[in-house]
């Protein structure tokens, strides 16, 4: 039963990047981090209770590959809801992963996707609300100094009511 749950949130995720309008890019053309509500609007205000999307794509530009490790086995994009500094949700809350360390190789025109429909996901329980407020939405995927990845910075949002 719970390898179902994984393979289908997996499948979820996989599938609901295929249904958001791609937003402008930046200057480097490959990759972008940002927020739009499930009508695939980007935009950083929302209401409380609703969902939206957080989506974020990395392409490898570079006539190399680039190696990498992970330390479990969990998807190479994962997203993260802050208040301040408190931690509110994330992406993979509530499944758990392999941990070995792999070796991944990232080759040229390849790219790191994801998407995740926020705050909560299907198989959680309970439902996280966001409260009216401020929050800051996070991207961690694996870093590469030559794609300029540092230049990825969190994305503040606002919750009204």
């Amino acid at each position: 039963m719970k390898k179902t749950l994984i393979f289908l949130a997996l499948l979820n995720i996989l599938l609901s990047s295929c249904f958001l309008p791609e937003p402008p890019i930046n200057n480097i053309g490959e990759t972008y981090f940002y927020l739009a509500d499930t009508n695939g609007t980007s935009g950083t205000t929302f209401h409380s209770g609703e969902s939206f999307y957080m989506k974020f794509c990395l392409t490898n530009t570079m006539g190399d590959s680039l190696d990498f490790v992970m330390g479990d086995g969990g998807p190479f994009v994962r997203f993260y809801i802050y208040q301040e500094s408190q931690y509110i949700a994330g992406s993979t809350d509530g499944l758990s992963f392999i941990l070995p360390i792999i070796n991944f190789t990232f080759a040229p025109g390849d790219s790191m996707i994801g998407t995740w429909l926020a705050p909560t996901s299907f198989w959680q329980d309970p439902i996280i609300t966001l409260s009216p407020g401020e929050y800051r939405a996070l991207v961690d995927f694996p870093q590469f100094d030559v794609l300029q990845t540092d230049t990825i910075e969190a994305i503040n949002f606002t919750v009204i009511e």
